[in-house]
């Protein structure tokens, strides 16, 4: 069984598969080392991979060495199922190469459009023919009322917790609907920019905030897109190894 972890800048999502099934999933605001322990417990694990796009802990990685010594730090240049056609791979998140990896995986031999709405909102392309195109990096929801909060005198600290208007009727109000609609408009016209290329190409939604936008467009929301890519470049890693007896 494989150990899946996608560290991120506000979450870690800790997941485990038994070949290509995901069996368990955890999702953590602290150290996912007790994580990884409490899976370790569960299952027997043989391999492990993980992404990094938040701070480098020294006891998450003691911890992880202790369950799979052999564990897959994956970067932009790690070898994938796709083809990165990307200027400088070095410097591409592994988050966004694994979700594009999960999306093909799961709809391969077409285009594809990837939005995953978290610290980040991200978009990211895939070819039909197995390319990795690359794609827009935009403020996420955090960061845009953080933003207006920091680099105001008076505008107040605003969340996404409450449902936003159409318009705003004071300031906090105005705040949020300003922020959710403005993110949902730069969403939408990014999948109606996808579409008018290609009409029938699948758009996946991933990400902590996902489940704030695009009700009632034809998308396919995958919560645990950038654990399954992670673990489809395990596998093509794994397979890439010499045999032994």
């Amino acid at each position: 069984m494989n150990l899946v972890a996608d560290i991120g800048n506000s979450s870690t999502k800790v997941a485990v598969f038994d070949g290509r099934s995901m069996v368990a999933r955890l999702r953590t605001e602290g150290s996912p080392a007790g994580a990884f322990r409490e899976l370790a417990e569960k299952f027997p694990l043989r391999h492990a991979v993980i992404s990094v796009v938040g701070r480098k802990e020294e006891s998450v990685w003691n911890t992880l060495k202790t369950i799979c010594p052999d564990a897959l730090f994956v970067t932009g240049t790690t070898p994938t199922p796709l083809r990165v056609c990307y200027d400088n791979p070095q410097t591409l998140g592994p988050d966004r190469l694994a979700a594009a990896v999960g999306a093909a995986a799961l709809r391969p031999k077409t285009e594809l459009l990837i939005i995953d709405i978290g610290t980040c909102l991200t978009f990211d392309r895939v070819s039909a023919d197995g390319r990795y195109l690359g794609g827009n990096i935009s403020p996420g929801l955090g960061i845009r009322f953080r933003a207006l909060h920091e680099q105001t005198a008076a505008l107040p600290l605003v969340t996404a917790e409450e449902t936003a208007p159409q318009w705003g009727t004071d300031t906090v109000s105005a705040i949020r609907a300003g922020v959710m609609t403005g993110t949902e408009w730069e969403i939408e016209g990014c999948i109606r920019a996808f579409r008018k290329e290609f009409p029938d190409a699948p758009v996946f939604l991933t990400g902590g905030n996902a489940r704030k936008f695009c009700h009632g467009i034809p998308v396919e929301r995958q919560e645990a897109l950038v654990e399954t890519g992670l673990n489809e470049i395990l596998l093509h890693h794994l397979s890439q190894q010499p045999q032994t007896d």
